[in-house]
C-alpha cells in the first residue's frame, strides 16, 4: 500500500484495509510520498491494521523492479533512511512498526544475493531486532535470519506465479487475477502448505502470511474473496504478533 504519488493514484488502499491484518506501506523510494505515507498510516490505525515498512530501491520510474548496482553501504543507509521516515510518522499516531518487507527486485537482492544478504540483516538487527523480517520461505536471507535468532515471517505470494523451484515470478506491471482463483490458492496454502506452479504442478510452501499486491487492478476484490474464503474454512486471520503469541 501507499504507492500513490502526488496527483497520481495507484490502488485503493482504504478499500483494502477492512480485509487485511498487516499492511506493507511504501516508504517513499520506489513509490509513495510523505502525504501518502501519513494517510495510509492513518487508515491503518483506523482499521486496526499492523504496519510494516515496504522498503525499496530509489527507482520511481521503474517502480523498484529494475536491478541497481548499489554498494552494501548504500543499501544500509537507504534502509535506515526509509525505516526512520516511517517511524517518524508512526510516532505521530502512537503506532509501532511491526515488520519490514523489501519491495520488487530489492526483495530478490537482499533475499538471495550474497553481496547484500548480511548487510540487510545487520541493518535490521542494529536498527530494531524486534521487527519481523518478511521474505518468501526458503530464501537464504530468511534462513540466516532464523539462525541469528531474528524474528521471521515467511510469506507466500498468492497472486503471483511460482516456478517449480519455489521462486515467484516478477511482473513489471501487476495484472488482474480471478479473486476466486487466488482465494482457493490461499486456502490451499493455509490448509495444505502447497501452491500450484506455472508448469501446472503443486509444490510445498511454508508461510504464516499471504501477500496480496495493492497495485493489482482488482486488489480489493481479491482481498475480500480471500478473507471470505478463510472465514468459510474457519481459518483464523491475525496479525504477526497475534500469530506468534
Amino acid at each position: 500500500m501507499g504507492e500513490s504519488f502526488g496527483r497520481y493514484s495507484l490502488g485503493n488502499d482504504e478499500s483494502l484495509m477492512p480485509y487485511v491484518t498487516s499492511a506493507n506501506i511504501a516508504t517513499g523510494f520506489h513509490a509513495g510520498d510523505p502525504l501518502v505515507l501519513e494517510q495510509t498510516i492513518r487508515w491503518a490505525k483506523q482499521y486496526q491494521v499492523a504496519v510494516g515498512a515496504h522498503i525499496g530501491l530509489p527507482d520511481r520510474q521503474g517502480f523498484g523492479r529494475r536491478q541497481m548496482d548499489l554498494s552494501p553501504e548504500e543499501l544500509r543507509t537507504d534502509i535506515i533512511y526509509q525505516l526512520g521516515a516511517m517511524d517518524a510518522f508512526l510516532k505521530q499516531y502512537g503506532l509501532k512498526m511491526q515488520h519490514v518487507k523489501p519491495h520488487g527486485i530489492l526483495y530478490r537482492m537482499v533475499g538471495e544475493q550474497e553481496k547484500y544478504i548480511d548487510t540487510f540483516l545487520d541493518t535490521i538487527e542494529s536498527y530494531n531486532p524486534e521487527l519481523y523480517i518478511m521474505l518468501h520461505t526458503g530464501c537464504e536471507a530468511l534462513k540466516r535470519a532464523k539462525a541469528r535468532g531474528l524474528k521471521t515471517a515467511p510469506e507466500v505470494l498468492i497472486d503471483l506465479g511460482y516456478d517449480e523451484n519455489g521462486n515467484w515470478v516478477m511482473e513489471r506491471v501487476k495484472k488482474a487475477r480471478s479473486p476466486q482463483e487466488v482465494a482457493q490458492r490461499a486456502v490451499t496454502v493455509a490448509k495444505e502448505q502447497k501452491i500450484d506452479t506455472i508448469q501446472g504442478k503443486q509444490i510445498p510452501v511454508e508461510g504464516c502470511t499471504v501477500c496480496i499486491h495493492g497495485d493489482a487492478p482488482n486488489a480489493s476484490e481479491v482481498a475480500q474473496a480471500v478473507r471470505e474464503a478463510f472465514e468459510r474454512e474457519q481459518i483464523e486471520v491475525v496479525n504477526l504478533d497475534g500469530y506468534f503469541a
